[in-house]
């Protein structure tokens, strides 16, 4: 498979031609600076099954590269979280993975432990 080629148009560098990682979603809106030019994979919705409303969505998780960033080049994943976005290396993101797993298995069991007892008090 050969590299994709595209193209941007920005206010500050004209054209700026550039390789597409095979990973990137394909959409480059033309910016106004270059630096603000991102790679950006497809999301990847986590959901949780509720009684209520279904698959309710957690998070999404998106794989970002700015190229020309001054400051970081590196693919990171953006997390949304707390209605914010949170990019994180992988190490970054491997730890928030285990405080996620953490919660499930400590205070989430026991809450869940809790309520099995007043059930079976009723």
């Amino acid at each position: 498979m050969s590299a994709r080629r595209v193209t941007v148009a920005t206010g500050d560098h004209g054209d700026v031609h550039m390789i597409e990682p095979f990973w990137c979603a394909g959409v480059h809106t033309a910016e106004g600076y270059r630096e603000d030019i991102e790679h950006r994979s497809d999301d990847v919705v986590l959901t949780v099954p509720t009684p209520c409303h279904g698959e309710v969505k957690l998070t999404t998780l998106t794989l970002v590269q700015r190229p020309f960033s001054r400051t970081d080049a590196s693919v990171k994943a953006t997390v949304e979280f707390d209605e914010d976005y949170h990019d994180m290396t992988s190490k970054e993101l491997a730890e928030f993975t285990d405080a996620l797993v953490a919660l499930a298995v400590g205070p989430l069991h026991q809450f869940i432990e809790r309520l099995q007892l007043l059930e079976s008090d009723l």
